[in-house]
């Protein structure tokens, strides 16, 4: 038996709702963790690293312009660092938090990670549209998009049978690895209604395994 379908861009739209959110909060729960990793080397490193680039700027700022170091010019070194180190323990915490907080609340690129998320997952789906071609018998089936496109599959190694609101999908192990799969219409624009459900049906309950619901 033999059906045709076209998968169009209304499908695309319904496929690109689902994966949309999941990979939305993939984003998000990435985005976590690498905050919280930035937070903590911030804690262990920030302090010390303020606190060194000070020791330096203070030299330089009396070595320079006469590029020459005078007894009063270290007495001042060695006062300014007694006095600045003591300081520097006792109210560097507090700093270090505040910068801490400006970085943690400032808001993300959201609606440009968005616009990005949802180029990348549409590009695949695009690259399905068109005419497929559905043919099947007691071994296996058979399918193919004109002029090169075509994937056969025994209905032994189908594993996976999935129903969304508008199409199926089929996948063998392998496929579903690759994150892959047969993607068959629920409706048919090129046959008549009666006859495509009742192919459809019939290619179905050829199926090894139940559809699952998303």
């Amino acid at each position: 038996m033999e059906l045709q379908y076209r998968l169009t861009p209304a499908h695309t739209e319904a496929r690109l709702a689902e994966k949309l959110p999941q990979a939305l909060l993939e984003h998000d729960q990435l985005e976590t963790r690498i905050s919280s990793a930035t937070s903590r080397w911030q804690g262990r490193l920030l302090g010390p690293l303020i606190l060194l680039l000070c020791l330096i700027a203070a030299p330089l700022a009396l070595y320079f312009p006469e590029r020459r170091f005078t007894p009063e010019k270290i007495i001042a070194l060695v006062l300014c660092a007694l006095i600045f180190i003591p300081l520097w323990w006792r109210f560097s915490g507090r700093l270090i938090q505040r910068l801490q907080a400006r970085t943690r609340h400032r808001t993300p690129l959201r609606g440009l990670n968005h616009r990005l998320i949802e180029a990348r997952l549409r590009v695949p789906l695009k690259a399905v549209e068109g005419t497929y071609h559905l043919s099947f018998d007691d071994q296996g089936f058979t399918l193919s998009k004109p002029p090169r496109a075509k994937s056969s599959m025994t209905w032994e190694q189908v594993v996976y049978l999935r129903e969304a609101a508008n199409f199926y999908d089929v996948a063998s192990a392998e496929m579903q690895r690759k994150d892959q799969a047969c993607r068959i219409a629920k409706h048919s624009e090129l046959m008549d209604a009666e006859e495509y459900q009742q192919g459809l049906q019939a290619f179905l309950s050829q199926c090894p395994v139940p559809p699952s619901a998303t």
